[in-house]
């Protein structure tokens, strides 16, 4: 059975990164490295890690941005 990243594990991710995410950061970059192995665990990292940056936005705690179509994400604390 293949790990996935939850959206409760997400959350917990980036609330400890939360610290580092005074200026704009890739949401990729956040990540485990658990989860970066194999294309299969990156998929389930992303998906984790997106989830919980929606979750956390709708909280006002992040703001998301993306400059472009198929750009990168970036997060960064919400002050």
């Amino acid at each position: 059975k293949l790990p996935v990243c939850t959206t409760e594990q997400g959350i917990e991710i980036i609330k400890t990164n939360m610290k580092k995410l005074n200026n704009w950061k890739d949401l990729y970059d956040l990540i485990p490295a658990k989860f970066k192995e194999t294309n299969k665990l990156k998929k389930t990292g992303i998906a984790g890690i997106f989830s919980a940056s929606l979750e956390l936005t709708k909280e006002g705690l992040i703001t998301i941005l993306q400059k472009k179509t198929f750009d990168k994400l970036l997060i960064k604390e919400k002050k």
